[in-house]
């Protein structure tokens, strides 16, 4: 197996708690998305070593298959990273950093490479002040003593991560500046949401007939990518994000802010699950989502869509759907693959959305006038229009996005906004 990234699979069971098999499957998910071929799945009931995280033992028997990783579910200290790579000459990364390495392996645009450094960098951080500080104590000669110092790692660390921030932030005033536009242009933004791997972008491509990347893996979407969707005499704006997934960071939802900000700036949002994963971890994915959700400051209306549900007989389908009934209220049930209840979804996106109203308007029969009238034709459906000494024009709209369509306009000439 030269040159072939092999890898052993370490997971600890809560005693206090009933073992979840899906839980190694999704690790073992993780791993193969990383490139990983996997030799061994070990797992064992106990509390938390504070050496090895598992019993010496388990890790002995993991690295005699001579795998190129020891890949932990649980997180690792750096005092048991230390010691394991130390006794058994192993490389030991854990879940979260075993993520990291798919990010990096997928990340193609600038912004998305920035964001996966921001990430490392914000979890090595605490690691490296914590070695730092007890090799200061070991360099002093007695108490209160003086001693030479390296150059700190971990003040570059923080130097490299206040200039990625910076940058970010510049992309992400770029994002705010292009939402800002679409709505100008009369587009309501729509994100889809929801854990890794549940069909968002299957779903995407149905909905916005695209041909994005989706395959059965976790996180093939990093980047966030948006299309125009037209539906009903309605248009709005469909984006597809990066997938959640359970315990996720909550420095690491701040790494991706500018990524996530299509989601928090959304006039709503689409939370999909798979239907199809077992009752006890359903729950525990919506729970996750909506966690994940919550900490990255998210307030728009969600519309809850069940997903695959081709996979189950319409009984069991329903019988989840109960399950969850005060996690998924009023959810949609569809086939993103199959192309089933889409119709169904799109019903409940327009019903969710902001309203459209109708408004009666007295523009000048003048050249600024035919020039207002025009940017009105771009961010609302005119009904009717009267030429005369004034133009009459019965339009439905946004009222807030024909107000500023007409921002700037002469006021004392134009009749008040009225609901026809």
């Amino acid at each position: 197996m030269r040159g072939e990234k092999t890898a052993v699979l370490l997971f600890r069971e809560d005693p206090r708690k009933e073992p979840h098999p899906e839980n190694m499957a999704e690790l073992r998910g993780l791993a193969e998305a990383a490139g990983y071929t996997v030799l061994a799945e070990i797992s064992q009931r106990r509390g938390r070593d504070r050496r090895f995280q598992l019993g010496r033992g388990k890790i002995a028997e993991a690295a005699s298959y001579g795998p190129e990783k020891l890949i932990f579910n649980d997180p690792l200290s750096p005092g048991q990273i230390f010691n394991i790579n130390k006794e058994f000459e192993v490389g030991t990364i854990d879940r979260f950093n075993l993520i990291l390495e798919i990010f990096a392996s997928r990340a193609s645009t600038r912004e998305a490479k920035l964001q996966v450094e921001l990430a490392r960098l914000s979890y090595e951080a605490p690691f490296v002040r914590t070695i730092e500080s007890l090799k200061r104590l070991s360099e002093r000669p007695g108490y209160m003593g003086s001693g030479s110092y390296d150059v700190s790692m971990y003040r570059d660390i923080k130097g490299r991560m206040a200039k990625i921030r910076a940058e970010l932030k510049a992309v992400e005033e770029t994002g705010e500046r292009r939402r800002e536009r679409r709505r100008e242009l009369g587009f309501d933004l729509v994100a889809l949401a929801g854990y890794t791997n549940a069909g968002k972008s299957t779903l995407f491509n149905r909905l916005a007939e695209e041909t994005v990347s989706a395959k059965d893996q976790p996180f093939t979407t990093l980047s966030p990518t948006t299309r125009a969707v037209a539906a009903k005499e309605r248009r709005f704006l469909l984006t597809d994000t990066v997938g959640f997934i359970d315990d996720l960071p909550l420095f690491l939802i701040k790494a991706f802010r500018s990524t996530l900000a299509e989601i928090i700036e959304a006039d709503l949002v689409l939370l999909v699950v798979d239907l199809s994963d077992p009752p006890e971890v359903l729950r525990e994915r919506l729970a996750s989502c909506h966690q994940t959700l919550w900490d990255c400051g998210c307030y728009a209306p969600i519309v809850s869509v069940l997903n695959k549900v081709d996979r189950m007989a319409p009984e069991s389908a329903r019988e989840r759907c109960e399950l969850v009934g005060d996690l998924a209220p009023n959810p949609v049930f569809v086939s993103a693959r199959e192309g089933h209840g889409l119709d169904d979804l799109v019903d409940s996106v327009l019903e969710r959305l902001p309203p459209l109203e109708e408004f009666v308007l007295h523009l000048p029969s003048t050249e600024a006038g035919m020039g207002q009238l025009s940017r009105l034709y771009e961010v609302a459906d005119p009904i009717d229009v009267k030429y005369g000494e004034e133009i009459e024009v019965l339009l439905r709209g946004r009222r807030e996005i024909v107000a500023r369509a007409l921002k700037g306009s002469e006021r004392q000439k134009l009749s008040p906004l009225a609901e026809g």
